[in-house]
């Protein structure tokens, strides 16, 4: 870009050193103080507000152009002759193959007789800058001639801001501005000829009308793109059930105004103009590009400058169009992805149940509880068979050892002599280690029966790893694929590769894929989320609470309208939408939208009543556990006294004899 910009201006440097010469025999000829130059320099003046450049074009010398030289406040000029000003055109143009920049900040003075600026200098204005504001000098230019000049460089040209000065004679200057918009049409709405009558033309004799001039100049200028009397536009909207929105599927009854229908009426009340919609399917009232490069839909109607106004908000993206304008910012898009609920189905259960930590969990303290005391039994074992001396047998290690053990299944009482009696308590260790996360898993599961952590996809990771066809409308699938290589990250670029465009031209297809079938996801906006989870799904049989929304977003983008860049209505429009988000709309719209969504979530709940899919936590829900618990307690108390009454009655039957009292040891396997 750097190096076209220093090309266009060494270029105008060259050709304005070449052209001044031209312009200077000029003004050797005329005299920058005589009456008709002096109107002209102050009309000029007048006109170049805000301007920061003035290119002169010397297309005639029958009609020198003086004007600009004679400036109290010059701005820099730029002068060509009108062949180099078309050879620089031709230049521009294939330099430039994609996009045009029209600046609204230059100005075109030029010359000549009506036949010369219809053919050589109104085309070459066009196609470099149609909003540029030009001012044409002519000579006694016939009334038809004047009408025919603004019909043509309006309604083939696009050309707007033109003002005429027709030198009347030596001493008095004609001016004449066109306002089409004031201008009546046809039955069919097409444009009638243009007649002397719908100019805008006042004669000046004298400097002291100047004054009330460029006020009424500066005035007419500004109505005319701010009030236009019924004029029609064109409008491309989706319209559907009272709403813009492509979820009337899901609405039913229920409708709203968004945002962008919103703007419009405002914009129409402000304006005053009519509508002429053009009314398609969201995605083609939006606009998307081919794969084969062709605009499609509403692009294709900007880039031919077929409506004026494309008003259903869309991503700002780079498109390659030339024609394409955004409008200031409306509100930000984020883009989310919606899935089959419980994909997963029984995750839930193997991440609770079996899962790697805890089997391994179970089986370390399983080989412990029977491999630490099996390893002391066959010490004592081998030191039996071994007959070594009872008092060099040595108790410490498997004293210590099973104590260690009691402490870390947190066993604190001393346990019994009798291997029988040890093996006991062995197995309630097990029971104990293993029924742990057993019983752990079975809350979490009662607990939590909706699972939506566990079996839903919760990650564009998880969801970049399933077998599910992403699908996404033909409008997001070019930006999202020209968009995800610039993060530099391998999911995006594997979601690129898999996005699908396939039956996603109607909402209600893509989510009935989603619902009955359970093979796809679908890119949305996340905005709208709230709105497809309270549907209710009529059409659908089986349960509708069947969707669940990955709940960060992919990408997020600004969002506008969008216009033809050669729009007279650019700065109006702009104005418009700035004083509407200024003022608080977006938000507006999103209460709006939060309260449809609670109206659907009640028609739903109505229509169609269910339980919902959570449980509140109370000690109520813990009753099976509790009562488990206290049967396992009562068994081992009945136990326990059962064991105490048989040991009494074997001691009282039992021949009672002295017996040599022994110092206990611990953890002693009786052979």
């Amino acid at each position: 870009m750097g190096q076209k910009k220093c090309e266009f201006l060494l270029l105008l440097l060259y050709c304005g050193v070449c052209a001044t010469n031209a312009s200077l025999d000029a003004l050797r000829h005329s005299d920058c103080h005589s009456r008709s130059i002096s109107m002209e320099t102050r009309i000029l003046e007048n006109y170049l507000t805000n301007q920061h450049t003035v290119t002169v074009i010397e297309s005639s010398t029958e009609i020198p152009i003086v004007s600009p030289y004679c400036l109290r406040n010059p701005v820099p000029l730029n002068a060509f002759t009108l062949r180099r000003f078309q050879l620089f055109v031709h230049q521009s143009l294939e330099q430039n193959t994609q996009q045009f920049e029209y600046r609204m900040n230059e100005c075109f003075v030029g010359s000549g007789h009506s036949e010369e600026l219809l053919t050589e200098l109104l085309p070459y204005l066009s196609q470099y800058n149609p909003r540029a504001k030009v001012l044409l000098i002519t000579q006694d230019m016939g009334d038809q001639q004047l009408a025919e000049l603004f019909h043509v460089a309006w309604y083939r040209y696009r050309l707007l801001q033109i003002i005429v000065l027709n030198h009347r004679g030596n001493e008095a200057i004609e001016s004449c501005m066109f306002n089409p918009f004031r201008k009546g049409l046809s039955s069919e709405l097409r444009s009638l000829p243009t007649v002397k009558s719908d100019l805008h033309c006042n004669l000046l004799v004298d400097e002291t009308e100047l004054e009330s001039y460029n006020r009424n100049l500066t005035r007419f200028i500004g109505n005319r793109i701010y009030h236009l009397k019924g004029y029609p536009l064109n409008i491309a909207m989706h319209v559907s059930n009272g709403s813009t929105s492509a979820y009337d599927c899901i609405l039913g009854a229920v409708s709203f105004t968004d945002i962008d229908q919103e703007i419009l009426s405002i914009m129409q009340k402000l304006m005053n103009f009519s509508l002429i919609l053009h009314k398609n399917e969201l995605e083609l009232s939006i606009g998307y590009i081919h794969q084969n490069g062709t605009p499609v839909g509403t692009l294709g109607l900007i880039e031919n400058n077929l409506i004026d106004l494309a008003a259903n908000s869309r991503i700002i993206h780079n498109y390659d169009t030339k024609n394409l304008l955004y409008l200031h910012y409306i509100s930000t898009e984020k883009l989310v992805f919606i899935t089959p609920r419980n994909y997963f189905k029984n995750r839930d259960k193997t991440q609770v149940f079996i899962n790697p930590f805890s089997v391994a969990y179970m089986l370390t303290n399983v080989l412990l509880s029977f491999g630490v005391p099996m390893i002391i039994f066959l010490l004592e074992y081998a030191a039996c068979k071994l007959e070594l001396p009872r008092e060099t047998r040595g108790y410490s290690f498997g004293t210590k050892v099973l104590n260690l053990v009691g402490i870390i299944y947190n066993v604190s009482v001393k346990l019994p002599r009798a291997a029988r009696k040890r093996w006991i308590i062995v197995g309630l260790l097990v029971y104990n280690i293993v029924s742990y996360p057993i019983w752990q898993g079975v809350t979490i599961r009662y607990l939590h029966p909706s699972n939506q952590q566990v079996n839903n996809i919760n990650s564009l990771e998880e969801l970049i790893e399933t077998d599910l066809e992403l699908r996404v409308s033909h409008y997001h699938e070019h930006i999202v694929r020209h968009e995800g290589p610039h993060f530099q990250n391998p999911v995006y670029s594997a979601l690129s590769n898999r996005l699908s465009t396939k039956d996603t031209s109607s909402l209600r297809d893509s989510i009935e894929q989603i619902i009955i079938h359970r093979n796809s996801a679908l890119l949305i906006a996340d905005e709208y989320v709230p709105l497809v989870l309270a549907g209710n799904y009529k059409w659908i049989p089986g349960k509708p609470d069947a969707i669940w929304p990955i709940q960060k977003p992919v990408y997020e983008f600004y969002k506008s309208m969008a216009v033809p860049k050669t729009s007279p209505f650019v700065g109006t429009f702009n104005d418009i939408v700035l004083h509407c988000v200024e003022a608080g709309m977006t938000d507006r719209f999103m209460h709006q939208l939060e309260t449809v969504v609670q109206l659907m979530k009640i028609r739903r709940i109505r229509e169609h009543p269910s339980v919902p899919d959570y449980i509140v936590f109370n000690m109520e829900h813990l009753q099976p556990l509790f009562i488990f618990y206290f049967a396992m307690l009562l068994l081992s108390s009945v136990i326990f006294l059962l064991e105490l009454i048989v040991k009494r009655i074997e001691r009282a039957r039992s021949p009672q004899a002295v017996q040599q009292v022994e110092k206990y040891v611990p953890f002693e396997f009786t052979l």
